[in-house]
């Protein structure tokens, strides 16, 4: 809009000037005054202080209003004094002009201070870190364009002004630096904004632009002083108490310019680290958050939002406590305590989200000192929910048949080793059955491993519906099944188990449309009788499995001792 208001005033100039060569070069006429080109460089200042006032309204800040505002007043407070003695009164004294005239000819002085006021207001209220080159340009030619305004004015009062003349280059040297200004200005969109730091200087008065409104005080006053009749005692001493209080003013204007740049380099550090902060609290991809010393949020980024399934506002002031099951807040309110006291903390915790979901959280603690006194804590909790799922599913692996689900070879030794140590502690009985499927092979080959596989699923969901929570039921490899039968009190118990296995598995399996029966042979030794050691009960249950199948298979019994 800045630029666009002086494009439209500098072409109104252009309007002014071609009417005017129409009227002296190509009519031959002189050129009326008042007359249309008049109008229109009237409209040129029009447009010019529009767009000095757009950029001011945008440039001036608040606080420094009133200083700026006194600092443009007395420049134009000495422009306008020079004015009104060169230019305005001798046109008021000049009595032989009509109305319409005399407005004009007093519209072209008052333009041109007006012109001037945009000029220094620009300059004074522009930072410097804003006011590029092409400003500078653009000040230069509108102070070029009230230079030859003015002379022109002041030679056409004293009717020496002839078309020609010296001033007027100036007319046209001032709209060719107003030119190149828009010129720079393209170039300055186009380049790259320059790093933060650059970006962020403080304001700084250049030497110029700190005395520019002393300096025309002491040019009013020598002025004033030129033109005295005589200098007395009163007139040096007004001069020195003048350039005094100037100088003392520089001084302290220069004091607070130091004092300016110390406090904007120091909030600049400040704003830096707080961006730095906010990009590590906002952005990080784990929950990160604040509580008061009582356990209440206090801040929480996006990923803590979305892992509690809270709005912010709501989170905020809401108990930690809400998200953790009973069972564990006594463990919480401990380490919450622990961090208290300036401990940092690193520990695992499951909590339930608004939505009712689980998740396994990682979680540090870092206590919050300020002046040496802990105000709270900030937290980083790292959903390691998936981590716990696979570790699970690991250590699931790493002791169960992947086929069955059943327990493996390592399981069901770690779990027999058990047992013997506690039957002995306990002076208990426990039974350990051997199980083959008869013909398994067979069926293996016939109808394909795909349903000897579901064959195996459904024998093994048969026995852990035959034996107690207690007991382990375990594949030990291909159609092998071992089992530990606890809590039993004597024989009779042991086989009642055993028939019971047995009459489950001699029923007819449906195994993708085909009807399979497969008997088991089970062979059984039993702690303490049988053997005392995880081995000696092995080889008794399986040679008691094989004393099975040698005698017709298809049923169960226990270890029998050949001579």
């Amino acid at each position: 809009m800045f630029w666009l208001l002086l494009t439209t005033g500098t072409f109104s100039y252009f309007i002014a000037e071609f009417l005017w060569i129409v009227y002296e070069n190509i009519l031959g006429i002189e050129v009326p005054f008042p007359g249309p080109p008049d109008f229109f460089y009237m409209l040129q200042i029009v447009f010019y202080l529009g767009a000095f006032s757009y950029k001011l309204i945008k440039e001036v800040k608040k606080h420094q209003f009133t200083k700026y505002l006194l600092d443009v007043l007395i420049v134009m407070t000495v422009a306008s004094t020079f004015s009104w003695h060169f230019l305005i009164s001798p046109i008021i004294e000049a009595g032989d002009l009509s109305i319409y005239s005399f407005l004009v000819s007093l519209a072209y002085p008052v333009g041109d201070l007006a012109l001037l006021l945009g000029i220094v207001s620009i300059y004074l209220g522009t930072q410097k870190s804003t006011f590029t080159k092409n400003l500078l340009f653009l000040s230069i030619g509108l102070f070029f364009q009230i230079t030859a305004d003015s002379a022109y004015l002041y030679l056409v009062s004293f009717e020496q002004y002839e078309s020609g003349s010296i001033i007027d280059p100036l007319f046209i040297l001032a709209i060719l630096f107003i030119g190149f200004a828009g010129f720079l200005r393209t170039e300055t969109v186009q380049q790259p904004r320059s790093s933060l730091t650059e970006q962020a200087a403080p304001q700084q008065l250049d030497a110029f632009r700190l005395s520019l409104p002393y300096i025309n005080v002491l040019i009013l006053f020598v002025f004033m002083g030129s033109r005295s009749t005589g200098i007395d005692v009163v007139t040096v001493g007004s001069g020195i108490s003048i350039l005094l209080v100037i100088l003392r003013q520089i001084l302290i204007i220069l004091e607070n310019q130091q004092l300016l740049r110390q406090y904007h380099c120091k909030t600049e550090e400040l704003d830096v680290s707080e961006q730095r902060y906010k990009s590590l609290f906002d952005y990080h991809p784990d929950a990160v958050y604040s509580l008061d010393v009582t356990g209440r949020f206090e801040s929480a980024n996006p990923a803590t939002i979305a892992l509690f399934g809270y709005e912010k506002s709501e989170l905020i002031g809401l108990s930690s406590t809400v998200f953790i099951d009973e069972e564990k807040q006594q463990k919480a309110s401990e380490i919450l305590a622990s961090s208290l006291e300036g401990q940092p903390q690193s520990y695992e915790l499951p909590i339930r989200s608004r939505l009712g979901k689980f998740h396994h959280l990682s979680i540090t603690n870092i206590p919050i000192k300020v002046r040496n006194n802990i105000v709270g804590i900030f937290g980083i909790g790292k959903d390691i929910t998936e981590n716990k799922k696979n570790e699970e599913k690991i250590q699931f692996l790493a002791y169960h048949d992947p086929l069955t689900g059943l327990a493996n070879r390592l399981y069901f030794g770690e779990s027999l080793k058990k047992a013997v140590t506690e039957a002995e502690a306990l002076n208990e009985i426990f039974a350990v059955m051997f199980i083959d499927l008869d013909h398994f092979k067979q069926i293996n080959d016939t109808l394909g491993h795909d349903n000897g596989d579901e064959l195996l699923i459904s024998v093994a969901n048969r026995l852990k519906s035959c034996v107690l929570e207690n007991d382990i039921v375990s594949r030990l490899g291909g159609d092998e099944f071992t089992l530990i039968i606890r809590d039993v009190n004597d024989l009779e118990a042991i086989e009642q188990t055993a028939e019971k296995i047995l009459q489950s598995l001699k029923q007819t399996h449906l195994i993708n449309g085909f009807e399979i029966i497969s008997l088991p042979s089970i062979g059984i030794a039993v702690y303490p009788s049988d053997a005392t050691t995880t081995v000696d009960l092995m080889k008794k249950a399986d040679k008691a499995m094989y004393q099975v199948k040698a005698n017709g298979k298809g049923h169960f019994q226990f270890i029998k001792e050949t001579i």
